[in-house]
This record gives structure tokens, C-alpha cells and sequence, in this order.
């Protein structure tokens, strides 16, 4: 027997949209994205309340760092969490065993209600501050207002598909923690019960690959092909560091190859940089 999720705000369903909205609502690990509500996991019991779209201002990722809270530098064991903000100020947070859960509810519920905000109120007012700290950009050329406008197209047909181009994250992330524990071992050879990681990472290059090859002129290769490394060009055509595509995509190279765990970042950064930087590490920036 299916229990009735908990009206956990202000607003609700009626039963018999509740019921029908909750059995094919997608999971996402503990929570699940409807078509009318999010459901939101208890300490023990999975969906077990609901919230109609709305009551809800945000909806956001919050990870919380193994020692002691985000420190700035490196890259370190972390708890992810779904945090759902809601009438005017209410938080729920959701607990969850692995991140990319979360990436896909969010990526999934972007496509759904694009209107609901994804960042938290301080990282709103973090990001705000930076554009107002940054040097006035220079005007662009019609060359590279062109490009700005590749770019953002281009990042649209990435959203069509989250599964996509978060796979093609995961599974590079995974390679190359692989990748490092043979370079540690004297033998420096992967393990036959390790190759299903780099099949994993091989695959999603692939399919990646014929995803895009119904769009010309993409401006990325398969391997790099993920939202974050756009935006990251479209900034550096912006701040004029470049003008064609492939400048933009050199400019993101040198600025990921710049960052080691000595250097300090936002964690909106952070975040940015954890995404997309395996990939790059793993084709050698090629």
C-alpha cells in the first residue's frame, strides 16, 4: 500500500491529483520530481512529504565538506543535500548518498519549471557582488557577440538532454580517480575488475558524441561537452579574452590549469571547477 504523502507547506492537492501525481512522479533517490509537486524524503521514509511548485521559491544543492566546512582549497569528502526553500522563508533539507542524485533532480526539474530559482539567497547575493567588483567589460565585436550567441545556443541543446553531459562528468571523475590510484601502484596498470570505469567514461563519450552529431558546427568536442565549460567561454568572451569559440575554449583551459588545491575560490567556483576539470585532466587538455 502506497502512504499519502504530508502536506509539508502552505499550499495543496487534491487527493486524487496527490495520488496520481506522487506514482509517476520521477525518483531521484530519496525525493521525486511530479508534474504539480516535489516530494521530499523524511529521515527514514522516502517522499514522504509534498510541496506544491507554488509554495516553492528555491530549490538548491548544498554540500557540506568532511573537515569542518568548505575551506576554500582542494577537493574533499563531502555530504550532499536537496535543500527546498518555501513560503517565504521555510527550509526543508534532504539528505543524500550520492551527489549526482541531486544534479539530476535539479537538471530534471530545471527542464520542468525553469522559473524556480537553483541557488541559494547568499550565493545569489555572492554572485551579484562579483559582477558589480568586476572591471567594466570592454564592447564587443559583432565576431564575438556571435559567439555569445553559439554558446548559449549550444548550452540549450545540452539541457536537452542533463543525463547526457552529467554522465559524461561522473564517469570522467571517476576515471580519473582510477587514473591516479595506478599511477600510485608500482605496476601502474589497471586491474581487470577497474576497466568497467574506463568503459563507463569511453561510453559516455560516445554517446555523448552521437547526441551532437545532429548539431553542426558545435562549438565543443564530445569529451568537454557540459553547460558549465560553455558558460566558463561565454565569461571569457565577455571579460575579452576572447572572440572565437576556440579562443574561448583555450582561455578555459588555462584557467582550469591555473587551480590547484594552493588556490583559493568561491564555492561556486568550487563547484564549477569539480564538474569539468577531470574531464579536461583525462584528455590531457587536448
Amino acid at each position: 500500500m502506497i502512504f499519502k504523502p504530508v502536506q509539508l507547506g502552505r499550499e495543496a492537492l487534491d487527493r486524487e491529483a496527490l495520488a496520481a501525481d506522487r506514482k509517476s512522479c520521477k525518483r531521484f533517490g530519496p525525493c521525486g520530481v511530479g508534474e504539480k509537486a516535489l516530494y521530499l524524503s523524511s529521515f527514514y521514509l522516502n517522499c514522504r512529504y509534498y510541496l506544491p511548485y507554488s509554495g516553492i521559491t528555491r530549490v538548491f544543492k548544498r554540500v557540506a565538506m568532511s573537515k569542518g566546512g568548505y575551506s576554500h582549497k582542494g577537493v574533499f569528502a563531502s555530504i550532499p543535500y536537496l535543500v527546498v526553500e518555501y513560503d517565504g522563508g521555510q527550509e526543508k533539507q534532504c539528505t543524500y548518498k550520492y551527489e549526482e542524485q541531486v544534479d539530476q533532480l535539479l537538471a530534471c526539474l530545471k527542464q520542468l519549471r525553469p522559473e524556480i530559482k537553483q541557488v541559494s539567497e547568499a550565493a545569489e547575493a555572492r554572485l551579484a557582488q562579483r559582477e558589480r567588483e568586476q572591471s567594466p567589460r570592454p564592447e564587443l565585436t559583432g565576431e564575438a557577440l556571435d559567439t555569445l550567441k553559439a554558446l548559449k545556443e549550444a548550452e540549450a541543446v545540452l539541457e536537452k538532454r542533463p543525463d547526457l553531459y552529467l554522465e559524461l562528468s561522473k564517469s570522467a571523475r571517476q576515471k580519473r580517480q582510477l587514473l591516479l590510484t595506478v599511477e600510485q601502484r608500482r605496476n601502474k596498470t589497471v586491474k581487470a575488475k577497474e576497466q568497467p570505469v574506463l568503459d563507463r567514461a569511453a561510453q559516455a563519450q560516445e554517446e555523448m558524441g552521437r547526441f551532437l552529431s545532429g548539431y553542426e558546427d558545435f562549438p565543443l568536442p564530445a569529451h568537454y561537452a557540459h553547460p558549465i565549460v560553455l558558460r566558463r567561454m561565454g565569461r571569457a568572451v565577455e571579460a575579452g579574452r576572447a572572440i572565437t569559440s576556440d579562443e574561448a575554449l583555450e582561455a578555459v583551459k588555462a584557467g582550469l590549469k591555473a587551480l590547484n588545491s594552493s588556490v583559493e575560490v568561491s564555492q561556486e567556483e568550487h563547484d564549477e571547477v569539480v564538474a569539468i576539470k577531470a574531464m579536461f585532466l583525462n584528455e590531457d587538455y587536448r
